[in-house]
């Protein structure tokens, strides 16, 4: 199995984070992910949007991609957003 690579989510994950992160999803693309929302403070549409693709995108690659260690901000966006963790979470299949 191939490496899990964590990767830290922003602490303001607002637009212009978005475009950022983007591009960090992009370079670990086709390998099993991990994504610490562990400092999230502040999280935006966009940002949920962007997590929402890269589920589908990691789904289609047959990899894993798992939120872990979602701050209490993160969470309760979520749910102001009508959205749970499951919706943002791919399992590579065995």
């Amino acid at each position: 199995m191939d490496h899990m690579h964590a990767l830290p989510l922003p602490e303001t994950f607002d637009r212009k984070a978005v475009a950022l992160f983007a591009q960090t999803l992009i370079d670990h693309r086709g390998k099993d992910a991990v994504l610490d929302a562990a400092s999230v403070s502040r999280i935006g549409v966009p940002a949920v949007e962007l997590l929402v693709a890269a589920r589908k995108q990691w789904l289609a690659d047959g990899r894993s991609l798992q939120v872990r260690n979602p701050s209490a901000a993160f969470l309760a966006t979520l749910d102001d957003f009508g959205a749970s963790l499951d919706l943002l979470q791919a399992e590579a299949p065995a």
